[in-house]
């Protein structure tokens, strides 16, 4: 038996997509779209399901940001430090470094924005959706 996929459960998983994006504050995000998630007055298996991968989605994402910012914070103060003991080429290996992870964090960002857009589509669509990459906490 195929479950039916009403036009309903399609705008509640649209505007589960849409929080995140109308509040892009770290963690904030996350919380206004897990209180929209056990608020909602309409619950369906569609619903839950795109809930738990958005969710997912999301911590994962901001764990992600946080590493690279992490990462390049690190490494730009061991740049900063007096290494007279190592060769030239590694006094400037280690900020090209870390200015590749200013990078890396606008693709994780641009990423974001591109697989949401995706799994809005395939809401709409009427499609199960899983986000490549993440960490399912939400099983």
């Amino acid at each position: 038996m195929k479950e039916v996929v009403t036009a309903k459960d399609r705008w509640m998983v649209l505007i589960g997509y849409v929080l995140p994006i109308v509040f892009p504050l770290t963690l904030f995000n996350i919380v206004v779209t897990v209180v929209y998630w056990y608020v909602a007055p309409y619950q369906s298996p569609f619903f839950d399901h795109h809930m738990r991968e958005n969710i997912n989605a999301q911590i994962s994402y901001q764990i992600y940001l946080l590493l690279s910012f992490g990462l390049f914070l690190l490494l730009g103060w061991i740049g900063s430090m007096n290494l007279n003991w190592l060769p030239d080429l590694a006094h400037l290996s280690i900020p090209l470094f870390a200015m590749g992870l200013v990078g890396i964090i606008f693709i994780i960002i641009i990423a974001w924005w591109v697989v949401f857009v995706i799994a809005m589509i395939a809401a709409i669509a009427k499609k199960y959706f899983r986000f490549p990459l993440i960490i399912r906490f939400i099983k």
